[in-house]
């Protein structure tokens, strides 16, 4: 099995269409306005620092010594691209914690999604815990910027339809016995769906309400974003 991961970087105030780039800059190596020169031989000199126990025959080419992977590096003066082949996740998960010392985050076009931004909507009540929200996330998604709307659910439906980054909704829902809270994560052709719940007699006192309600949401995100990871090659270590 083979998987492309792709970076590079965006000038100031610049913001392109991910998945035309990736094809112009990542497949077709054409130069592409608005993308940053990149310090490739340092890229290839930390990439081999970080997979010095790998056989390598180039600067380009490297093999796990027990023979389960491979991968191979193209370049242009713009992106570089890792084909990896019957690689372990972890182990590709390397390559998001060493391109964010160079402020490149991954293009997964297996997802068709960069890792770069998130559209979050706090849904009606759910809006209330805006504070909280974009603390865990950013906790959790370190690199990923936020852009955070408190709206109600018909207008989430209609923004929802625009967003082509990584977007994660919340809700609260209350019914006659149960109170659930629930976190939503998608993530271009992949999503993540994880609610939690509590009794409705439990929401009794409005201060202890609210404050279990935060639990719960913030518990939600955990179990949500720890699906996500598990799903996708970006690693929230950062700079390896």
């Amino acid at each position: 099995m083979s998987i492309d991961l792709n970076f590079w970087k965006y000038r100031n105030e610049m913001y392109c269409d991910n998945a035309s780039v990736y094809q112009r800059a990542c497949c077709d190596h054409e130069r592409v306005d608005g993308l940053e020169d990149l310090p490739i031989e340092d890229i290839l000199t930390d990439t081999a620092a970080a997979f010095h126990d790998w056989n390598m025959s180039d600067p380009f080419h490297f093999g796990k010594k027990d023979g389960q992977g491979s991968f191979q590096i193209t370049t242009t003066p713009q992106m570089v691209r890792f084909d990896c082949y019957s690689m372990e996740r972890a182990d590709m998960k390397r390559f998001s914690s060493l391109m964010a010392k160079y402020e490149c985050p991954l293009y997964d076009p297996q997802q068709g999604v960069r890792f770069d931004k998130i559209a979050v909507f706090l849904i009606d009540e759910a809006g209330l815990y805006r504070e909280q929200a974009e603390q865990e996330l950013s906790r959790l998604l370190p690199r990923l910027e936020l852009m955070t709307q408190v709206t109600d659910w018909d207008e989430h439906v209609k923004l929802s339809k625009t967003v082509s980054h990584i977007m994660y909704s919340a809700t609260i829902h209350r019914a006659k016995s149960q109170t659930k809270v629930t976190s939503f994560l998608q993530f271009g052709s992949a999503w993540a769906n994880r609610p939690c719940q509590c009794k409705t007699a439990l929401l009794e006192n409005e201060e202890e309400a609210r404050q279990l309600l935060e639990e719960l949401l913030v518990k939600s995100i955990g179990r949500v974003v720890s699906d996500f990871l598990d799903r996708t090659y970006y690693d929230p270590e950062g700079i390896l």
